[in-house]
């Protein structure tokens, strides 16, 4: 990786050092978010006036004179990238996919070593579970169901039917019509649905959420309940390192 401190910059990382570990830190971290559709690191978009805190701890300042020399780092590494002609990079995640973006300057007071690091987290999709209510008391809640309150549903050939559902950040819903025919759902296999996803999946709806679908097999009166988790992954990877010491 290219160097970029001067003996001075060096010197004065030092002082950092010192102050931050008289306030009992051993890393001092000043972090950076990015639009997700950038694909460079821009020095210019960032509002250096309101670079004030370390933020690992809000009550240690950060020096004015420590700014130019992370503006230094920041303009350098894009440079570097520039002058190559890549873009930062998501390995083989889609830049769709990804929900934040940003980068953190890193002062170590016990390596004596700054460095930056490119950070970016995504949504991808986990494992898929499945769960199918097929017991004798399942079979006649459905038949049950078919004699009382679908006794109108239209049943495709093939005899299923089927209920969507989708929950994240914190709430969640049931599709309130069947697919493929779009016969609404009755209010009591609504609720029933809602209850099994409580039991089984409880936070199904909450944080990156999940989505799935509940299956009705009228051709043997069961019914199974598919889910599948989203999961948020976060990546770094360290562009620039430099030792003070």
């Amino acid at each position: 990786m290219k160097a970029y401190l001067t003996p001075e910059d060096k010197t004065f990382l030092k002082r950092v050092s010192n102050y931050l570990n008289s306030l009992g830190m051993t890393r001092g971290y000043i972090n950076f978010e990015m639009d997700t559709y950038d694909s460079r690191l821009k020095s210019d978009d960032i509002e250096w006036n309101r670079v004030t805190r370390f933020d690992n701890n809000y009550s240690a300042t950060i020096p004015e004179k420590l700014k130019p020399i992370i503006r230094k780092i920041v303009e350098g590494v894009d440079n570097s990238y520039i002058e190559n002609d890549t873009d930062l990079d998501f390995g083989d995640v889609e830049d769709d996919d990804v929900n934040y973006q940003g980068y953190e300057i890193v002062i170590d007071t016990q390596d004596r070593d700054i460095s930056l690091t490119h950070t970016y987290s995504y949504y991808a999709r986990g494992s898929e579970n499945s769960i199918l209510f097929d017991s004798e008391e399942d079979i006649e809640r459905f038949d049950k169901w078919m004699e009382t309150i679908m006794d109108e549903v239209e049943v495709p050939s093939d005899g299923i039917l089927s209920i969507d559902f989708n929950g994240g950040g914190d709430s969640g819903y049931i599709t309130n019509t069947f697919q493929p025919t779009g016969d609404v759902v009755p209010d009591i296999i609504e609720n029933w649905c809602y209850n099994q996803l409580e039991e089984h999946y409880g936070g199904w709806e909450i944080n990156e959420g999940s989505d799935g679908s509940f299956i009705f097999n009228f051709n043997d009166s069961t019914v199974e309940l598919n889910l599948t988790y989203n999961e948020e992954y976060n990546v770094s990877n360290t562009l620039y390192e430099e030792s003070f010491g």
